[in-house]
């Protein structure tokens, strides 16, 4: 009898402590519908996604909304496309730039800034037609 009482007291503890924890996490990590109005217009990109991040994703943007008003406005477009990009690729896609990412990491520091600067390059010139196949004239 002792030992049951004993085993429910654990249970009752672990249930209470897992449910606080459970409690915490989601208030830490709000749904989309909580989010206050700046943070949905920072974060607009992601809406359609937003209830089905993880809350290490979710906490993640929450910073860079929270960061967003002190960038400057070139960083801020930045921001806007970089999300919009990344979260209109597929999971496999995603995948495949991650391994490359690793990749690069591995680099040494020389042919990083070299990358980097060849990515720079490209990057001036998609800006104007971004999304725009080379030689097609963007409609008035």
């Amino acid at each position: 009898m002792a030992k049951r009482l004993v085993r429910m007291a654990w249970a009752a503890f672990w249930l209470c402590f897992s449910l606080s924890a459970y409690a915490s996490a989601e208030s830490a990590q709000p749904f989309w519908e909580q989010l206050k109005p700046q943070q949905k217009e920072v974060l607009a990109p992601l809406a359609q996604e937003w209830n089905n991040l993880d809350a290490a994703k979710r906490k993640k943007w929450l910073g860079i909304a929270k960061r967003y008003p002190g960038m400057t406005p070139s960083e801020q477009h930045r921001t806007q496309l970089q999300m919009r990009d990344w979260y209109s690729l597929t999971p496999e896609q995603r995948e495949i730039v991650r391994e490359k990412y690793k990749t690069i990491k591995k680099l040494p520091p020389d042919k990083r800034d070299e990358i980097k600067q060849k990515w720079r390059g490209y990057g001036q010139r998609q800006e104007p037609g971004r999304g725009q196949v080379e030689g097609q004239v963007e409609a008035p």
